[in-house]
């Protein structure tokens, strides 16, 4: 039988870091704007296909993806979706713009005893 369905992101699943995630190149992908993290794409090599979830892209350009189980078939209809890291920063407020987290990032941070916490 042969397989059809395009491959949006080359990849061979039995290459695994020290994540413990299979992972390929950035720059191998048919269309990189696409690869991001959140996003669902075909992945695969061969005639093995699936759809995974891009987890993340290193600035090195690694791309760490996680297959989900069933058939491309299956899954076609997470094909369509908007990743969340697209949607999100459309849909959330600029911190700048409402005061920021008000969070001292450089601050050491404190520790909790019985003595200083409340409850």
């Amino acid at each position: 039988m042969t397989t059809t369905t395009r491959i949006d992101l080359p990849i061979d699943f039995n290459t695994m870091d020290e994540t413990g995630l299979p992972w390929t190149f950035l720059d191998e992908a048919a269309d990189p704007s696409q690869i991001v993290p959140g996003a669902h794409v075909i992945a695969g090599s061969g005639e093995v296909r699936a759809v995974v979830v891009v987890v993340d892209v290193t600035p090195e350009g690694i791309v760490h993806v996680c297959d989900v189980p069933g058939s491309v078939a299956s899954n076609a209809h997470l094909l369509d979706t908007e990743p969340a890291s697209r949607c999100l920063p459309d849909l959330l407020p600029d911190p700048v713009e409402v005061g920021g987290t008000g969070r001292n990032e450089t601050a050491q941070p404190k520790v909790e005893t019985p003595a200083n916490t409340s409850g």
